[in-house]
């Protein structure tokens, strides 16, 4: 039965595997990306470094320009609006107290009204847009004079200083002379959609990338939103959640049929801060390894030879794009994609098959027949969840199942159920040993890898909109069964009698010193784990890590290569006597931990397949060097322990 099962097993993963493909050919493998220029940081940057422009930022890289939608207060900051006072009133012209007399405009109201002078020609034609918005929602009325306007709010507040009232025609102008793509950033404030609306009827622009911390008509009009985005065929630009989560930004993505690019940025100080390489490095890995499709750049605006340096970044970061293979102004959004239904259906079948073999080590394979009929029970619950209608937390289920499963059946029978060890085996046995073993325990891993992508191999997860569930229970359920396992020895003595023993038993200094060593790994190890770790990374890590990435293109995770693998090897070269005692338990623990890695690296599903697998790959054969390090040592110590401690006592 153990080899049906892993027929099963075998055949399902090889469904799995399959149906990836389709994801590398449709979504992996699209090259284009965009640089898009942040508007107002590009105003700040001409102010400071006047011989700048758009036609030689263009050349240099950018595809694109960001240009905000900009509120009253914005308009009144750069001048293209004042307020006008009472006195000013009094002081001007005759004419102009007539013309407000004529619109039933008191001076002695404007205490709790406002008046404003429209001066900027563009500003006059985008207000003149909305008026109608404006005096259904805000009671606001336009007077139209020769030289300037006048916008009048007949009950004012100060929060109407958010009122959308338009953008920075100049930068649109400018954009469109130099052929550069537009990203409207359009916010969440008081009369944000309507404002969206006129503006979009104006502008045409390629990407809608949100500003803040809301989508424009969170909560209650995402759907208004949503449909303008297919009116105007605009690409919804998603900002990464860690850099900006924006609240409706789900729901918006879902309208849209995950029309969408994943977007990257940098804050200001970020960049003040880094030099061109470490800008570069972020930006290439954003691209690379989270399937980003616009850089958000903002410029250097700190220091000396603005000009000069930001010229220099931007051909730099197009130089690195186009040398790996990537297409700077060509990005491209991709069909709504997703495996079937009866992929995933077969792939829970392959998941519940390891299930059931690992359910079997630890009745040593008493009740193989009784077991099978789980396989009928995932089957019936399967088509039971995808009928009705929540095929989303079926993938989620699946996917929490098989990460679970597959490290916790590569520790057991390829470490925990041998009853030998490499230090026991002579030269080319003991290396065959360790090696065949440690093998086919990170194959097994990764065939639960495959399973968790193939599973989860859909838009919603792809583009990160739905998350793969339950990070840290699959980083610590495999731990706790396989303690389980490795304390109770189930199958092999009867459980009425070891639990009593291990009730009874003595408890020294040493294994409370053995469990507070522990309790401090499981915090570091749960602390560094998920989308959004409590833990932050040293600094040494960091610059380890960027070494890694310019060496091998594709950095390996530190608990697979650095930890995990070379103590699976090390565990594995020990004798089975010594794997046997108290000292070998966190042992375990921690050689457990790069298995369990390596199946977490598949549920990255913004990570492009070949990156996972590259990213496994590096880490098995560097695990090698890191474990031949370890016996080393470890043999050299026993043979020091045994010729001068032994000695002494005999």
């Amino acid at each position: 039965m153990k080899k049906i099962l892993i027929g099963l097993i075998l055949i399902t993963f090889i469904a799995a595997a399959w149906s990836l493909t389709a994801r590398i050919e449709k979504v992996d493998q699209n090259p284009g990306v965009e640089v898009i220029m942040d508007g107002e940081a590009y105003t700040e940057l001409k102010s400071l470094e006047p011989e700048i422009d758009l036609q030689q930022l263009k050349e240099s890289g950018i595809t694109g320009l960001a240009v905000y939608q900009q509120t009253l207060e914005d308009f009144l900051e750069k001048g293209a609006l004042k307020r006008i006072e009472s006195l000013d009133i009094i002081l001007g012209e005759e004419e102009l107290i007539t013309e407000l007399e004529a619109n039933q405009i008191q001076i002695s109201e404007l205490e709790n009204s406002a008046l404003f002078a429209v001066v900027s020609t563009s500003l006059r034609e985008q207000i003149n847009n909305l008026e109608p918005k404006l005096e259904a929602d805000y009671s606001a009325s336009i007077i139209k004079r020769d030289a300037y306007d006048l916008l009048y709010f007949h009950s004012w507040h100060e929060k109407l200083e958010d009122v959308s009232l338009g953008y920075n025609a100049s930068l649109i102008e400018a954009a469109k002379e130099n052929d550069l793509k537009i990203a409207f950033r359009s916010n969440n404030k008081l009369n944000a959609l309507s404002a969206l609306e006129k503006n979009l009827e104006i502008l045409n622009p390629d990407f809608l990338i949100f500003d803040g911390e809301e989508v424009t008509g969170y909560p209650d009009k995402i759907e208004e939103t949503a449909q303008l985005m297919q009116d105007q065929n605009l690409i919804f630009g998603n900002i990464e959640a860690f850099i900006a989560a924006q609240d409706g930004s789900e729901k918006l993505a879902k309208l849209n049929d995950y029309q969408l690019l994943r977007t990257h940025s940098m804050q200001q100080d970020e960049v003040e801060q880094a030099d061109d390489q470490k800008i570069i490095s972020r930006y290439l890995l954003s691209v690379r390894e989270r399937n980003v499709k616009i850089i958000y750049h903002k410029p250097y605006l700190k220091g000396s030879q603005l000009k000069e340096r930001n010229l220099g970044l931007l051909a730099s970061l197009t130089s690195s794009l186009e040398a790996e293979g990537y297409l700077p102004g060509r990005a491209e959004t991709v069909p709504y994609f997703s495996n079937s239904g009866w992929h995933l259906l077969l792939i829970l079948l392959g998941v519940t098959a390891a299930g059931i073999l690992l359910l079997n080590y630890f009745t040593a394979f008493k009740y193989e027949k009784l077991m099978n009929l789980f396989l009928l029970a995932a089957a019936a619950a399967g088509f039971l969840f995808l009928y009705s209608g929540r095929e989303i937390l079926l993938r989620q289920i699946t996917a929490l199942g098989s990460a679970v499963i597959f490290p916790s059946l590569a520790v057991i029978a390829f470490l925990l159920d041998k009853n030998r060890g490499g230090e026991k085996l002579e030269g080319g046995l003991s290396l065959a040993f360790v090696f065949f073993n440690f093998t086919a325990a990170v194959l097994t891993a990764l065939v639960g890898g495959i399973f968790v992508s193939s599973v989860l191999n859909s838009s919603e997860f792809i583009f990160k909109i739905s998350d793969f569930r339950g990070v840290k229970v699959a980083f610590l359920m495999p731990l706790i069964i396989i303690s389980l396992y490795y304390l109770f020895q189930p199958g092999s003595k009867d459980l009425r009698q070891q639990i009593p023993e291990l009730l009874e038993k003595v408890i020294k200094v040493k294994h409370i010193i053995l469990a507070g060593g522990l309790a401090l790994i499981a915090v570091i190890y749960i602390g560094r784990t998920g989308n959004f770790p409590l833990l932050p990374v040293p600094a040494w890590e960091l610059t380890v890590r960027s070494l890694l990435e310019k060496v091998l293109y594709v950095r390996p995770r530190f608990k697979e290569f650095l930890i995990g693998h070379p103590l699976f090897i090390f565990s594995l070269y020990l004798s089975a006597r010594k794997r046997k005692e108290l000292y070998f338990y966190p042992l375990l623990m921690l050689a457990s931990v790069g298995v369990i890695t390596t199946v977490n690296t598949f549920s990255h599903l913004h990570t492009p397949v070949q990156i996972s697998l590259l990213r496994t790959f590096h880490a098995y054969w560097l695990s090698f060097a890191a474990a031949a390090v370890i016996i080393f040592a470890y043999r050299l110590l026993n043979r020091l322990y045994q010729k001068y401690y032994l000695t002494e006592v005999k």
